[in-house]
């Protein structure tokens, strides 16, 4: 009896023993998508997205610029000489023929004096010639020899006043003295710098415009004009010209010109912004900035069409904004990705999320 017992106790112990072996290593039925909708949806990437639209736009362009004097002379000494007289400091505004050095001017005042004295005599002379060539005391080669004599005279005057006058190194035009180089006592010889002078009642502005760009500008267009030395002001200037050659980095010069304001002065040397402005608007197709995968020379977006993203490429214009032209490559309409793009890859399925889900 005890050995049946224990019989069906090792029974009933392997029996539970299988149960619990079975139990553990049962594998739950996979579940199936009900239809193919439901199977691609589960593979779906959640999208946001935002039409391209058209928009009347105005072209402009605004890149830093730099401010220039109207005028930017570096003045050299004519004659030499001790420099007898400083007249000027440097910062100080001088009207135009104001002398700013006078160089020892002895000798040229003595060669002039000498100058006329033979001009007069020469004249006196020719003078004579002159009436005795008209009564036939004198011959013709005589006659024009004087009268030669007494023009080269002239010219020997001239010269010798032109050499007085150089002692005296003037200012050409009404500006302000930005460098003094010479003292009094110092020996200058023709063609030395003595000082630089500006012209500061009239602004250049000196733009580098991108190639791309250039084709906006154009000579006579309004320029506005802002700058932080004077914040929150805008200034008005005009394009005076547009380089027609281009530097080595494929930039082109533009040069503005305005009038400097008495009350908010520039200086040369300031940086500034400037702005260029179409007169015309026109309407352009636009997307947002942030759908742009890769640069904007190699420009493409996701599109999202018949439940998939279909990567295409583009050829983008100006910015605006957050905003970018599309030149060519989508129509309006177009539903392009604006955030989740990194996930995708061409022919994703998607699902889009937010606003242009409910529309």
């Amino acid at each position: 009896m005890k050995h049946r017992n224990r019989i069906i106790a090792v029974v009933l112990l392997l029996a539970v023993a299988v149960l619990a072996f079975l139990a553990l290593n049962k594998k739950p039925k996979p579940t199936t998508p009900s239809s193919e909708s439901e199977r691609v949806s589960a593979m779906s990437i959640a999208v946001s997205v935002e039409p391209a639209t058209l928009a009347s736009v105005r072209d402009s362009l605004s890149v830093v610029a730099l401010v220039d004097a109207w005028r930017d002379v570096d003045l050299h000494a004519e004659t030499s000489g001790i420099v007898r007289k400083v007249n000027v400091e440097v910062g100080e505004r001088l009207k135009a023929g104001q002398p700013l050095f006078n160089v020892d001017d002895e000798v040229a005042a003595s060669a002039l004096r000498k100058a006329r004295v033979n001009r007069e005599l020469a004249y006196r002379d020719f003078e004579r010639y002159e009436r005795l060539h008209k009564e036939g005391a004198v011959s013709e080669s005589s006659f024009e020899a004087m009268r030669l004599k007494f023009a080269d005279a002239e010219a020997d005057l001239v010269a010798a006043r032109r050499r007085l006058e150089d002692t005296a190194i003037k200012a050409p035009f009404a500006g302000v003295v930005t460098s003094k180089l010479v003292e009094v006592g110092d020996l200058v010889q023709p063609g030395a710098k003595v000082a630089n002078m500006v012209d500061l009642s009239k602004l250049k502005i000196r733009s580098s415009i991108p190639e791309k760009q250039v084709s906006l500008v154009t000579e006579g267009m309004p320029v506005q004009i802002t700058t932080d030395v004077w914040p929150g002001k805008v200034f008005e200037a005009r394009v005076l010209s547009v380089s027609a050659k281009s530097s080595r980095d494929h930039t082109y010069e533009v040069e503005s010109v305005m009038p400097n304001p008495l009350k908010t002065p520039f200086r040369a040397g300031m940086f500034a912004r400037t702005a260029f402005v179409g007169k015309q608007s026109r309407e352009a197709l636009l997307i947002p900035r942030q759908a742009l995968v890769g640069s904007a020379s190699e420009a493409a977006v996701f599109v999202v069409r018949d439940g998939k993203a279909k990567l295409t490429k583009l050829v983008a214009g100006a910015e605006y904004g957050t905003q970018i032209e599309v030149v060519q490559g989508l129509a309006p309409g177009d539903k392009v990705v604006v955030s989740g793009q990194s996930d995708l890859d061409d022919g994703s399925p998607v699902a889009v999320t937010g606003p242009e889900e409910a529309r």
